[in-house]
């Protein structure tokens, strides 16, 4: 009798990776150590040599992610830093949606981490920024980087509404600006706003600088 086919020996990469695909099929909500098991056609008990306990495979799954943003050119001028972090953040978001809001909310425990805020304290830096401004520019462009985010996924994963909708019922004399620009909002291209959001910390900067 022909033997069956080898199993792959179980690592820390193959339970995490299983815990990517497993977050981006069904969300975070799905992640157990049963299910990951069944996945792996493991025992649940058997992961836990590779992965302490849950948390411990969420930061895995972060750092994982984390890794796939690519670092823009330290050679590249300040404001083509700063697009291409954005840039990133966004393509990495809206391939893992489920993942994005665990790296908005938790904060980096590993270098690759600290890598893309790195990369924006410089860029502001190389701006021609003072300390001050370097990390007023930095806390605003990241709040404005992780809103948009959030906003764009949670449309994706249809825990939000993908456009604004103005009731009619609004009085036209309460709310004139949401009456008149109602169409707009319910049209809302996230591409078109998420690059004129990040061209408008660039001006600020740019304006910030040069006082």
């Amino acid at each position: 009798m022909a033997p069956g086919p080898t199993r792959r020996p179980l690592t820390t990469e193959r339970v995490v990776a299983a815990a990517l695909r497993l977050i981006d099929r069904d969300g975070v909500e799905s992640l157990s150590m049963r299910r990951l098991g069944a996945l792996l056609r493991v025992e649940a008990m058997s992961l836990y040599k590779h992965v302490p306990d849950k948390s411990a495979l969420v930061d895995g799954v972060i750092a994982r992610v984390l890794a796939e943003l690519a670092p823009p050119d330290p050679a590249a001028p300040w404001d083509a830093r700063l697009r291409h972090v954005a840039n990133e953040f966004r393509r990495v978001a809206l391939a893992h949606p489920h993942v994005f809001p665990l790296l908005a909310t938790r904060v980096p425990k590993i270098a690759v981490g600290f890598a893309p805020i790195e990369a924006m304290l410089a860029a502001f830096r190389s701006a021609g920024l003072g300390d001050a401004q370097v990390l007023a520019h930095f806390w605003s462009f990241l709040a404005y980087l992780t809103g948009a985010l959030l906003t764009e996924t949670a449309a994706l994963t249809g825990d939000a509404e993908a456009s604004f909708t103005v009731p009619e019922s609004l009085d036209p004399a309460s709310f004139p600006e949401l009456r008149r620009l109602a169409a707009a909002l319910a049209s809302c291209d996230f591409a078109t706003e998420f690059a004129r959001g990040v061209e408008l910390a660039i001006t600020a900067a740019r304006s910030a600088a040069s006082r």
